[in-house]
């Protein structure tokens, strides 16, 4: 017997419900410049962590961001009081006998045809590659080289490492756990709390952002690393400096300290709109707890809003630290930074002769910056329509 769903039209039959997020990815998805934004800060986020993985000793097939030329030349050395002969130096330092004769045609005049049982004077210093400083874009180099003959790709890998670290934990601490949490317990408890934690906002708010910044970085500079050299001599984790972990949190710090009073004053703006919602009422009267009424019903009513200030968040970030570190008083060498990239062809005559030198920062940071408010745009447009 034929029943009354299968004689019914297909139009007619209920359609399987859809969450309001999935309709809302469903949305973005639709939009291409969204979905161009999110595949380059994946690359470009991606590049970073993946240049994460050298720090554990895996070799990614990148050049060393701080080799230079001055690391091209290398001494002989004495083994036992005697010079050690080329055939150990060259299996030492993992370099062809021909390399060597051809790059060094004094020696080959004083000593002869170069052999293995060649033996040089202790302290012979031999070049074991070209003079590669300022080189211009090539195949061996896609963005050429530094003054110091580091190559520029390289640098702006390991800079992407930086920017990414150092975006995305400033904006969980600074925006999601200060800015968001303060300013959800603010609108919601209103009274004492809210006073106390807005006039804070204020003071913090009533400074320029910039000058504060470089004024926290400034006082904090020598004390930050002098606690990070203890807790290396207590723990023996003698890579924290050497990582750039001490310039990291530093930054992180500044930035989440400077950040955190806007975003709690506009999410609080946002909690005040909907504290008197049923929904809000009918959970106090059931007896849910401030906690509780927070994170279960407040943050998903303002979680549009939060996630377009966290993708303009990101942006803002990565260049504050790039201002931070042209300054001088952000990233130090030889941490790769495009800060420092930048600072080191900031000079006119510089940039006028080796325009290259800027091609790096200048195409990753204008890729990774649009990306962010492009991105956040296309959001703000699907989860906020009235906004538009």
């Amino acid at each position: 017997m034929t029943t009354r769903a299968e004689i019914q039209p297909q139009w007619a039959m209920p359609e399987k419900s859809e969450s309001p997020w999935m309709r809302a990815l469903r949305a973005i998805l639709r939009k291409k410049i969204a979905v161009v934004c999110i595949a380059v800060i994946i690359v470009l986020y991606g590049a970073g962590a993946y240049t994460m993985l050298d720090a554990f000793g895996v070799d990614i097939g990148l050049q060393d961001p701080t080799q230079s030329n001055l690391s091209q030349r290398r001494s002989i050395r004495a083994v036992d009081g005697a010079p050690e002969t080329l055939g150990a130096f060259t299996q030492r330092l993992d370099v062809k006998i021909a390399t060597i004769a051809q790059l060094n045609p004094e020696i080959v005049d004083e000593y002869g045809p170069l052999t293995t049982e060649t033996i040089l004077p202790a302290r012979t210093e031999l070049v074991l590659s070209e003079d590669e400083t300022l080189q211009g874009p090539s195949s061996r180099h896609w963005f050429g080289t530094d003054r110091n003959g580091r190559d520029a790709f390289a640098r702006a890998m390991f800079s992407l490492r930086t920017t990414l670290i150092i975006s995305v934990i400033s904006v969980l601490f600074g925006n999601l756990f200060l800015g968001l949490g303060l300013g959800l317990l603010a609108g919601y408890r209103g009274g004492l709390v809210d006073q106390i934690i807005m006039r804070v906002g204020d003071v913090m708010l009533a400074m320029p952002g910039l000058l504060f910044l470089i004024v926290i970085v400034a006082v904090f500079r020598d004390q930050w690393e002098e606690w990070f050299r203890t807790i290396e001599d207590a723990t023996g984790m003698g890579w924290l400096i050497a990582q750039g972990v001490d310039d990291y949190v530093l930054i992180v710090f500044a930035t989440s300290l400077v950040g955190w009073a806007g975003s709690a004053r506009f999410y609080r703006a946002q909690v005040l709109a909907l504290r008197e919602s049923d929904y809000i009422l009918a959970a106090e009267t059931i007896g849910a707890r401030t906690p509780r009424v927070l994170i279960r019903h407040l943050f998903p009513g303002i979680l549009p809003w939060f996630i377009v200030g966290f993708s303009a968040s990101l942006g803002e970030i990565a260049g504050a630290e790039v201002v931070l570190t042209w300054l001088g008083i952000g990233i130090t060498p030889p941490t790769p930074s495009f800060g420092i990239m930048v600072e080191n062809a900031g000079g006119r005559t510089t940039f006028l002769l080796y325009p290259w030198l800027l091609l790096a920062p200048f195409f990753f940071l204008l890729a990774l910056m649009l990306a962010f408010n492009l991105l956040g745009d296309a959001i703000n447009d699907v989860l906020n329509p009235r906004g538009r």
